[in-house]
C-alpha cells in the first residue's frame, strides 16, 4: 500500500552527508528529500522588489498604480515536502509547499513624498516534481528531477479574486511554452522554455476576476530578467508588445537581460481594489511562474 511520507526541511538537516561521499544510512525518502531541497528547480520567486511606479489621472481609470509600491519579505519557513508515493517503484511525485509572510508598501498619494502605508501578504506557493531513479545517476542515491509543474502562488489568507487562467512565452513571435492548467507536469530536459541574453522574448497571460469592483479591475504584472529592472507592467493595449488592444489578453515584451543563472519567469495579478488605498487590509493578487533554461 502506497503511504505519504512528510518530511520537513528542519529534519532534513540531521540526515545531511558531508562531502560527495552517499552513506548507506540514507533512505530512498532521504535521498529524495535531500534533492529536492538542493534543487533551483524548486526556488520560487518571492515576486518582491518595487514595481513600476503609477500615472496619476489616467483618463477613463477609476483606480491606477500607486506612486510607489513594493512587496518586502518578512517571514519565509522552510519549505513542507510530500513525497506522495513510496519510493520503492522508482518514480515519485513530490509536492512542495512553501508559506511566507511578506508587506505590500503602498502609496497611493500623489504628492512627490514618500509616505506609505502597508497591507499584509500571506502567500503560499505550490509546486509539484516528479523524480525517478536512474541507475546511471551517481548522485543523490540515483535519483534525478524529471519533470516540474508551474508553481502558482495563491492566497494562504484572506480573499482571493484575481487568478492566472493562462501563461505563454514567445521568443522571436515562435510560442515556446504554454500553460493553461498549473498541476500540468513539463520535462525539464526538454519542455521547460529556454532563454538567452538577447533573446527577443513576448509573455502573455489572461486572468479571471470573480468580482471586480474598478475600471480596470486588475494590474497585470511580469517578472523575470527584463529590461531596466524585474517587474514590469503588462498591457492590452496594442503597445509594448500587445498584438491585439483589449482582446483580454496582457502582454509584455522585451529583450532578457541578467541571464547569468536558471532563473524564475513569472506573471503576477494584483486586484485593483488593493492599490485603491494605502490602509485597507485587502491584498489580492495570484500568481503563475516557471523556471527558464539557459
Amino acid at each position: 500500500m502506497m503511504r505519504a511520507l512528510i518530511l520537513t526541511a528542519t529534519a532534513a538537516t540531521l540526515i545531511l552527508v558531508t562531502g560527495c561521499v552517499e552513506s548507506p544510512e540514507l533512505t530512498d525518502s532521504d535521498w529524495i528529500h535531500e534533492l529536492v531541497t538542493g534543487s533551483e528547480i524548486i526556488e520560487t520567486s518571492n515576486l518582491d522588489g518595487t514595481g513600476d511606479p503609477g500615472e496619476t489621472g489616467k483618463s477613463g481609470e477609476e483606480v491606477s498604480l500607486p506612486e510607489f509600491w513594493y512587496r518586502e519579505l518578512i517571514n519565509e519557513p522552510s519549505r513542507e515536502i510530500i513525497i506522495e508515493n513510496d519510493p520503492s517503484a522508482g518514480v515519485c511525485t513530490v509536492t512542495v509547499i512553501h508559506t511566507l509572510t511578506a508587506e505590500l508598501i503602498i502609496d497611493t498619494v500623489w504628492d512627490g513624498v514618500f509616505d506609505p502605508g502597508s497591507k499584509t501578504i500571506n502567500d503560499t506557493r505550490y509546486l509539484r516534481l516528479v523524480v525517478e531513479k536512474h541507475a546511471e545517476e551517481t548522485s543523490h542515491g540515483g535519483w534525478r528531477i524529471t519533470s516540474v509543474t508551474a508553481a502558482e502562488h495563491m492566497l494562504a489568507s484572506g480573499e482571493q479574486e484575481v487568478f492566472i487562467s493562462s501563461m505563454r512565452l514567445y521568443k522571436n513571435d515562435q510560442m515556446i511554452w504554454e500553460c493553461t492548467d498549473p498541476g500540468v507536469f513539463y520535462r525539464v530536459d526538454s519542455e521547460l522554455p529556454q532563454l538567452l541574453e538577447g533573446d527577443l522574448v513576448r509573455m502573455e497571460a489572461t486572468i479571471d476576476h470573480l468580482n471586480p469592483q474598478y475600471e480596470p479591475p486588475f494590474f497585470v504584472i511580469a517578472h523575470g530578467p527584463l529590461s531596466g529592472h524585474s517587474r514590469h507592467l503588462m498591457y492590452d493595449n496594442g503597445l509594448y508588445g500587445d498584438t491585439v488592444a483589449e482582446d483580454g489578453i496582457y502582454s509584455y515584451e522585451w529583450y532578457v537581460e541578467y541571464n547569468t543563472h536558471h532563473q524564475r519567469i513569472a506573471v503576477d495579478v494584483i486586484d485593483a481594489d488593493t492599490f485603491a488605498d494605502q490602509t485597507e487590509q485587502d491584498y489580492d493578487s495570484g500568481a503563475w511562474g516557471i523556471r527558464f533554461l539557459k
